[in-house]
């Protein structure tokens, strides 16, 4: 399949911009995709805007140059519920237009998503999706570009073009497929689910919480960690560089064990650079007084399961696994490991005659495995192994 393919060019005009969004709000649609440089930065640099709508077969194309010209007219869109939002891969794409712009995604249909709900795996990549959806063959040719540097060739933009090409047309072939297995709905919640968790950005308060270690940390040590984790979160922010280039993860653990008490003293540190600790020690050591004197409070200890269901997260993973595999469904889209653990829990230190508010026992993913869980936990199925089956495993009543 051939679509007409014309000049490319960047937009630079304001005006242009403002017709653009006119006639992307006419049509109740547009394909986005972006380009941005994350080498070195924190946030990453914006630097260019690819959009397509208009006909589904041979939609209007534009690269806008985000260098040169205000793309507001455009980024408002997404936040609008009534423009349907298509992408491929949206994740990072949200959490820069939330982060950079304050505007959350209202009707996204993430063309990933879509496929991971039709058995295509968790995360296939735009052009496999293409080639298997349009029969069309992209050049990768220009992928590694330097997105922040002009001018941009001609080639350089039509590779980017093409990332919004043909997604109107994937988009309707794949939400045809969804409708047709009934699993349309499902879509248009997990992708509304990527946009709230992508709207907008960590608060710096919160950060310490993405510290692996963090809640094994003694109470005045997690309140070190929180500081120190703010400040560090929000320097890295002044400067747009990432959180390592102060200290990174382990040692900002190591140094909130052990909190010194005095400038000097964080030379000591294992992992911090001299340049670090010359440059903030004032301000890390007394982001720590702050941080010890405001200690939070303590995360409730998840319970203690008893031996009885340490080898049941494999059944229950097993039962999983077998019913995704059966409807063609990328099983983490379904429950992860923790919300086994979850369920589990409950079954066994929690009141049965009040069920959770867990998500594997709402909705259509207790229809599709959250009953079959239980359903064994009740002693009502047995797991067996079946060789013949895809997943190895049959649930017998």
């Amino acid at each position: 399949m051939t679509l007409i393919q014309p000049q490319p060019a960047l937009v630079t005009d304001l005006s242009e911009v403002a017709e653009i969004a006119r006639e992307i709000r006419a049509a109740g649609w547009l394909a986005l995709d972006l380009e941005f440089m994350t080498e070195g930065r924190y946030i990453p640099e914006l630097s260019l805007v690819q959009v397509g709508w208009g006909d589904i077969e041979v939609p209007h194309v534009a690269a806008v140059d985000p260098l040169k010209v205000d793309v507001q007219p455009i980024v408002d869109l997404l936040g609008d519920p009534e423009i349907e939002v298509i992408i491929h891969s949206a994740q990072a794409d949200l959490a820069l237009i939330g982060g950079q712009f304050g505007v959350r995604g209202r009707a996204v249909f993430d063309t990933q998503i879509a496929g991971a709900f039709l058995g295509w795996g968790e995360q296939i990549g735009y052009g496999a999706l293409v080639e298997r959806l349009c029969g069309v063959h992209l050049d990768k040719g220009a992928q590694f570009t330097e997105w922040s540097r002009r001018p941009l060739s001609e080639e350089q933009i039509r590779y980017a073009l093409d990332d919004v090409r043909y997604l109107p047309l994937a988009w309707r072939t794949l939400r045809q497929e969804l409708e047709e297995r009934g699993r349309f709905d499902w879509v248009e919640q997990e992708c509304d689910a990527l946009a709230e968790q992508w709207a907008e950005r960590t608060p710096p308060e919160e950060m310490y919480r993405r510290v692996r270690g963090w809640n094994g940390l003694k109470r005045r040590s997690l309140g070190a960690l929180r500081a120190v984790a703010a400040w560090r979160e929000t320097e890295s922010r002044r400067a747009n560089r990432p959180p390592s280039w102060l200290m990174n993860d382990r040692t900002l653990l190591e140094l909130c064990r052990r909190p010194p008490q005095v400038a000097s003293e964080l030379a000591g540190v294992r992992g911090l650079g001299e340049g670090t600790a010359q440059r903030y020690g004032r301000a890390i050591i007394e982001a720590i007084e702050r941080g010890v004197e405001d200690q939070p409070e303590m995360d409730e200890t998840p319970p203690h399961l008893p031996n009885l269901g340490q080898a049941w997260p494999a059944v229950l993973s097993g039962i999983l696994q077998a019913r995704c595999r059966e409807s063609d469904i990328a099983a983490r889209f379904v429950a992860t490991r923790r919300d086994i653990d979850d369920v589990i829990a409950w079954w066994l230190v929690g009141d049965r005659t009040n069920e959770p508010d867990l998500p594997l026992l709402q909705g259509w993913r207790r229809s599709l495995a959250g009953q079959d869980v239980l359903d064994w936990l009740a002693g009502e199925t047995a797991v067996v192994v079946d060789p013949h089956t895809e997943a190895g495993l049959r649930i017998n009543r």
